[in-house]
């Protein structure tokens, strides 16, 4: 089978090549442009990012299986897919920690204030100070504060796992606009009431959308920490932005934008402010993780591949 892979340089590790016999033709990068012309004769497509719709599948008669290299699924149609018989697969939990470990990172530097002292040190303060320590900034204990989770999965439950040790009480907050409760959730108005860090793990949908709005914000306790390592949509930005000069939230740390790479203009690249952390989508970049994922991704493929023969 021919397998090809469009790209490679958005990981920094290779991928394995499967054990069954296959042929293998590999691109650093391809633009969306490319597609069409470089899977008009594979059979197994392995993509990141680019965007597969009903136009690149009829382009690609021979292809049978469609392997991303990551979790999420939403630059690929599925019902065209299925539609066409090509399965659709992905990569979970291959690297929850590295997610846990930054979404943690970033509630440190929001709640101790560091990147606001470091600018103290730098723009002089610190040196015109009577006395050996600066007192401007009010922090915060963790062991006092309540983390909110929305997005049970891996990465939710291995943060819940590193706020615990730190001695915060956590709450599991169930979907917006559930009919029900379930046990060991809490309502999602509840749990914004009662959330000092509010940490989004769910996946991108009609439903969550621009889930963190005006609306949700002003929900939200005042003084709160907003942290969002899942996807960049689920967050209306000019409203985060306003809520965070306002003083309402503390602090946000964004590892997510709705488009990425964003344009140099893009509001949340123009804007910095010490109390919002924005990172370029690398909390799951761990050269572990990679690693992981790399090998997961390609076990699956030689899965298929088995079946085939």
């Amino acid at each position: 089978m021919k397998i090809v892979w469009l790209e490679s340089e958005s990981l920094s590790v290779p991928l394995p090549r499967p054990e069954f016999p296959n042929t293998w033709v590999e691109y650093g990068f391809t633009n969306q442009s490319e597609v069409k012309a470089r899977i008009a004769d594979a059979q197994v497509l392995i993509i990141n990012k680019v965007k597969i719709g009903a136009e690149e599948l009829d382009a690609a008669p021979y292809l049978k299986l469609i392997q991303i290299v990551a979790t999420g699924t939403d630059n690929v149609d599925k019902q065209a897919c299925a539609e066409r018989g090509v399965i659709v697969s992905n990569v979970v939990n291959y690297g929850p920690e590295a997610v846990a470990e930054h979404a943690f990172a970033c509630l440190l530097q929001l709640v101790r204030r560091v990147p606001e002292w470091q600018a103290l040190v730098h723009d002089g303060t610190w040196s015109k100070s009577r006395f050996f320590c600066l007192h401007d900034l009010p922090m915060s204990t963790l062991s006092q504060m309540t983390l909110g989770i929305l997005g049970n999965g891996a990465i939710g439950q291995k943060l819940a796992d590193f706020a615990r040790t730190f001695g915060m009480h956590v709450l599991h907050l169930e979907r917006m606009g559930a009919t029900s409760v379930r046990e060991g959730y809490i309502s999602f108005e509840e749990g914004l009431k009662r959330s000092d860090v509010l940490s989004l793990h769910c996946p991108l949908n009609d439903q969550t959308r621009g889930l963190i709005n005006s609306k949700v914000i002003q929900m939200m306790k005042p003084g709160a920490v907003l942290l969002n390592t899942a996807r960049g949509a689920l967050v209306n930005f000019e409203d985060l932005k306003q809520a965070i000069e306002s003083g309402h939230l503390l602090g946000a740390a964004l590892d997510v934008l709705e488009q990425e790479p964003p344009p140099p203009d893009h509001l949340m690249v123009r804007w910095q402010h010490p109390r919002c952390i924005i990172t370029p989508h690398i909390a799951w970049a761990t050269e572990a993780s990679q690693t992981n994922l790399a090998r997961l991704a390609v076990k699956q493929i030689d899965r298929f591949l088995a079946e085939q023969l």
